[in-house]
Parts: structure tokens; sequence; C-alpha cells
């Protein structure tokens, strides 16, 4: 069944425009707020409606062309066809929306979103190459939109231009051994201090690291492991993150999901003591020795399970911190939050790539007598419906009371 003239009056978490009809909402992939619209409906639910988008009607003032051919096929990217202002504006705004509504945000100051080049930022990326199930082409590229096929890709525009170089070379390396069974690569780049970076691509047996720098500090990292894929906005957001802790020379932090280091080494050139927790024990190895090559005595590093209670943790119950930093991945950090009072650091700034779940572990802190006093959002994955965000936490003599809810304007 095709709708008529929906008009589009805001954007899902997942990038879709949103509208109503006849009181129902309707999620519409490739519909804009502003745009007017008719759609396919698709799906059918008890209090909303899933459509295809069919025709615009009368075009959002943000509405563009999308820069990459392969837009409409390719499962990367979902905001392109918005201007990047006001993709930026939506993202900040459903991020302090829910915020504003879920937690005791009176006395939060929203920063200003932290923003950078949105093309050519993305300095890692994951491929798969393999030959058409159905013309039996070989192809390397990335997968297709809602689809187990694949795009095949000769260059991308988010790509920085090393990115896009060993993109080339890979291509003319896996094409000809191509089969049937999909298989994958990852390319990083890999930047030392005062060379041009080299690539490194995850089946290559010869390195088992990459490296890459933050101010004048170097950090090993493996080659398969994690690392946030835009240098500029990271940078800013550790500059943003330490800013945000009020670090003194006497203090003594404690950095949760600490990865390789990369905030628990530029908080060590400040303080006197950190210590950096992480799960996965080969982040732990890497971390301790970027602390050595980085000459910072001062950062431990613990491995831990941080979704585990934290009554054996021995770091938790025998040392004190004026400060805690949390960044965990797209699950939160729900367990050690529920015990977070228990340490009584007076800030706590907190890093998620998922806005949903440091509400909900926003709202676990608010019970332990913590306040949230700043909030801002960072554009780490532009043209995306991605978003990375920070909050800072400060510890109040009473638990904070839920306020009514509010709405975040421009």
């Amino acid at each position: 069944m095709i709708i008529e003239q929906i008009e589009i009056t805001d954007l899902s978490h997942d990038g879709r425009g949103i509208g109503r009809v006849d009181g129902k909402t309707i999620f519409i992939e490739g519909a804009i707020p502003g745009d007017i619209v008719s759609a396919r409906i698709m799906q059918s639910q008890k209090t909303y409606d899933e459509a295809a988008l069919v025709e615009v009607k009368t075009s959002s003032e943000h509405r563009v062309e999308p820069f990459c051919p392969v837009y409409n096929e390719c499962g990367g990217c979902q905001l392109q066809h918005v201007d990047i202002a006001a993709q930026r504006e939506w993202k900040a705004k459903r991020f302090l929306n829910a915020l504003i509504k879920a937690v005791d945000a009176k006395k939060c100051k929203i920063a200003d979103p932290l923003i950078g080049e949105n093309k050519g930022y993305r300095r890692r990326a994951r491929f798969v190459y393999g030959k058409h199930k159905t013309d039996k082409v070989a192809k390397f590229g990335f997968r297709a939109k809602a689809s187990s096929e694949m795009v095949d890709i000769e260059s991308c525009p988010l790509l920085t231009d090393e990115m896009n170089a060993a993109l080339h070379v890979k291509r003319e390396q896996c094409l000809p051994v191509a089969s049937r069974s999909l298989k994958e690569v990852t390319l990083v780049e890999s930047t030392l201090p005062k060379t041009q970076p080299v690539m490194l691509w995850s089946d290559d047996e010869t390195s088992t690291k990459a490296h890459y720098t933050l101010d004048d500090l170097v950090f090993d990292f493996p080659k398969d492991g994690f690392i946030q894929v835009n240098a500029e906005i990271n940078q800013k957001m550790v500059a943003q993150a330490l800013e945000w802790l009020q670090l003194e020379s006497n203090h003594s932090v404690l950095d949760l999901f600490c990865g390789v280091g990369n905030f628990t080494l530029p908080i060590a050139q400040t303080v006197s003591k950190v210590v950096g927790v992480e799960g996965d024990p080969s982040l732990v190895d890497f971390a301790q020795r970027n602390a050595k090559k980085n000459s910072l005595p001062n950062a431990d590093f613990y491995k831990a399970d941080l979704f585990d209670s934290a009554n054996d943790f021995h770091w938790f119950h025998h040392q004190t911190y004026d400060r805690v930093l949390l960044d965990p991945g797209r699950q939160g950090a729900m367990s050690i939050c529920q015990q977070m009072g228990k340490l009584n650091a007076q800030i706590i700034v907190y890093v998620s790539c998922n806005e949903s779940t440091l509400i909900r572990d926003v709202q676990l802190l608010e019970k332990q007598g913590y306040q949230i006093r700043k909030a801002g959002f960072m554009d780490m994955f532009p043209h995306t419906s991605h978003a990375e965000v920070m909050v800072q936490l400060v510890k109040t003599k009473k638990t904070a009371k839920k306020k009514s809810p509010g709405v975040f304007r421009f």
C-alpha cells in the first residue's frame, strides 16, 4: 500500500525519517525532516509502520545529492543525502533530548559539538571479497545495505588517501584468488613519528601490530584490535575528556575499558597515578608496553571483566581515586556503574558510542549521588547515523532527584 503526502518531522536513531499517518508513527528510509513524501508500507506493527520511500514530493532544505556513487547500495553510510550541518544538529539533538528527559540535567551545560573533516577521515575499515553468488564475478568492497551481498568498491570518499591507496593494492591481490566463500580483511593506517603512514591488513602474517600518535605519545595496537577510526576527533575527544576531569598533579585516576591506553597515557602525563583496566588481556599487554615506551611509570594496568561484580577487584577496593573515566563499548557499563558510588570519586567522565546505554548508566550513577554537569556530542562518524557522546558527572552530597522532562532546542 502506498501512502501519499507524508510530512517528515524527525529522524530516528538509525537515520530513517519519521512521520505520522492517522496518528500512527511511520519510519521511512531515505526521508528526512522537511520532506513531504509518498511511501510504500513494508511492515505494519501495532504502534508503528515501516515503509520504503517511493517519491519525494517536496524536498527538505537540508536534502543534498549523495557524493558517493554507490551510496544507495552500500551499507556503510546512512546520511549522505543530508547536509553535514543538519546531520550534526539532528544527532546532537537526539542525544540531548533523550538525556534531558531521562536524568536530572538542570545544572547541565551543553558543550559545543566536536567536529572535523567530514570526508577522508576514516583510518580503519573492514572489507569483504569473494565471487558473487549469481554472476560469479569477483568483488572486493563493503557489504550491501540490508543484505549479505557485496558492493564492489574501488575507492571510498570517507577513507584517508593512504587507506584508498592501500585499498587499491589489496583489491589487486584479492580479486584473482576470490572464491564463492566470502572472506574478510581489515585495513588500518599505521602512522609512525616523522614517517609517512603505512598500511597493514589483518591477513598479513609479517606484522602483528600497528601504531598511531596522539600529540607526543606513540601507541602500539594490535592490527585487528579496536582503534578510534577518526584521528582528528579522537585527539579533540581526549583533550575534552582531560579538561572535564579537572585533573591536578596529586590526583589518582581510574580509567575503565582503557584499551591500549588512549585516555590513560594522556592522563598519566598530568597526574601522580592512573590505573587502567581492560577485559582483553592482549590490550592490557599493549597498554603496559605503551606506558613503558612513552616513559610513564605512573600508569598501571590490570585485566578484569568489568561486566562482573567488583567484589574480587583489588584495584577497586584497595585504592582510592579522585577521578574516573569510562569508555565502554556499545553494551555500556551497567555492572561497574552499579558499584561506582563505593569509590566516592568526585568527578566521572563517561564516553560512549551508544547514547542509550550511557543514559541507562547515568541513571544508575544518579542513584549513587552523582549529577550530570556537562554533556556533548562528537561527530566521530560523519554521514552515518552513529554518534560519540560524552558527559561529566559530579559527586553531590545528596542523591539527585529526577526533574520533569524537557526538550533541548538549538
